[in-house]
C-alpha cells in the first residue's frame, strides 16, 4: 500500500512539474514575441510617402520612398532606418515596377539608416514597397503600399 501511495505522489508531483513547465514556457513564448504594426503616411503631390513601423507599440522603424531629388537625397529612391534596439531591423522591397531592389538594416545595430536605393523611373510610374521587420530568418511585412516617381 505504501508503494502505490508512493507511486500516486511521484506521478502527481511529475504531471505537476509538466504543467508548471509548459506554463512557463508558453508564458515566455507570448511575453517574447513581437507584435508589428505599420502606418502609411499620405502621399505628398509628388509622390513621395513614408511607412513606420511599430514594435509593440513603439516607433522602431522607418521606410522612407523619395520621389524627386532633392539636395544630397537621389529620386525614385528609398531607405529604411531602424530606430529601436529590440533585435529587429528594417528592409524594405520594391515590389513593382521593379522586382528586386531592396534597402536593408541587417547587420547593423540601431540607430541606422540604409542606403538609399535608387533607380530611374518614368514620371509618374506607380511604385509599390513593403516594409518589414526582419531577425534572422524572421520576418513580419506591411502591406505594400504605393506612390508615384
Amino acid at each position: 500500500m505504501r508503494k502505490r501511495l508512493r507511486n500516486r505522489v511521484v506521478t502527481l508531483l511529475a504531471a505537476s512539474g509538466l504543467l508548471v513547465g509548459g506554463s512557463v514556457t508558453l508564458g515566455a513564448t507570448n511575453a517574447a514575441a513581437a507584435s508589428w504594426t505599420f502606418e502609411k503616411s499620405a502621399v505628398s503631390s509628388n509622390g513621395s510617402f513614408t511607412i513606420a513601423a511599430y514594435n509593440s507599440g513603439h516607433y522602431a522603424g522607418i521606410m522612407v520612398w523619395n520621389a524627386d531629388p532633392v539636395p544630397n537625397i537621389p529620386g525614385d529612391a528609398f531607405q529604411v532606418g531602424d530606430f529601436y534596439g529590440d533585435g529587429w531591423g528594417m528592409e524594405a522591397s520594391m515590389i513593382s515596377p521593379v522586382t528586386g531592389r531592396v534597402a536593408t538594416t541587417r547587420g547593423h545595430s540601431a540607430t541606422y539608416y540604409s542606403k538609399w536605393n535608387s533607380g530611374n523611373l518614368t514620371e509618374g510610374t506607380a511604385v509599390y514597397i513593403q516594409l518589414c521587420a526582419v531577425q534572422g530568418s524572421t520576418e513580419d511585412c506591411s502591406a505594400a503600399y504605393s506612390g508615384h516617381a
